[in-house]
């Protein structure tokens, strides 16, 4: 049983087209019926699993889930502040949530490649008053332009050495999205457990960890945010491919 990240594992970073042997992976996983979930941090487009589906992979929606996916199951849409591109502000704002940045009930923070300070002191001060923070996921990286940007974990960070206090994370890698995740699995196979599902991602620091942490076996594509396993932990990875067509011909060739 397999959790299969999305940027840099399934799709390029440079172009977003199918990484080499990806849409035969899926193709493969579907035929052989071995349950999967596809897996993505994606806070873009509520539409996200179309525009995957529109490039050839062949996902049900049962099959797939974002942080869009499970955000009403942590918050109901209510008054908000939002930090991130443009399009994430819109898609919550379809999901029936209200921009509101003098009174909100909670802050969001996305990835987003134009961050002013003025956007960083303005959360300060909702910390600052209290204001309920979340971030709806904890990469420390991703790539966009063959350039390296902070991800919403290290932002997060970064308020937390400004002022102490607590947030909670809506994707990956918290304990409450892979659970939301292992219940898709379920319905593939009820006997799916965290102890015999491999995770495949690009993401060390952001999806593998966690996941290992629950117990899952992890693989690791270097296709994406990271070329080597230089400085990381090896002792939690099962599994380094150079690509997602890797390990799709150590399992179907």
């Amino acid at each position: 049983m397999l959790f299969l990240d999305v940027q840099g594992t399934l799709i390029s970073d440079h172009d977003k087209s199918p990484i080499d042997g990806a849409l035969e992976l899926i193709s493969s996983l579907n035929k052989a019926k071995i349950p999967y979930v596809v897996i993505t941090n994606n806070t873009k487009k509520l539409d996200f699993l179309n525009y995957l589906q529109n490039l050839g992979f062949e996902i049900d929606e049962k099959a797939y889930i974002d942080p869009f996916s499970v955000l009403k199951d942590h918050l109901k849409p209510c008054k908000i502040a939002a930090f991130g591109a443009k399009e994430f502000l819109d898609s919550l704002q379809n999901l029936g949530y209200e921009l509101d940045f003098k009174n909100p009930q909670a802050f969001l923070v996305a990835s987003f490649d134009d961050f002013k300070f003025q956007d960083f002191a303005n959360m300060i001060e909702y910390v600052k008053n209290g204001i309920k923070a979340i971030a709806m996921h904890e990469g420390s990286i991703y790539k966009k332009n063959s350039k390296l940007y902070p991800g919403v974990g290290s932002i997060m960070a970064m308020l937390k050495n400004t002022q102490e206090f607590e947030y909670s994370v809506i994707g990956k890698p918290s304990k409450a999205f892979y659970q939301s995740a292992l219940k898709l699995l379920k319905l593939q196979n009820e006997n799916a457990s965290f102890e015999n599902t491999l995770i495949i991602s690009d993401d060390f620091k952001g999806d593998l960890l966690g996941a290992y942490a629950l117990g899952m076996q992890t693989a690791l594509v270097l296709s994406g945010k990271i070329s080597n396993t230089q400085g990381l932990d090896t002792t939690k990875l099962n599994f380094v491919y150079d690509s997602i067509k890797d390990y799709y011909v150590s399992r179907f060739k």
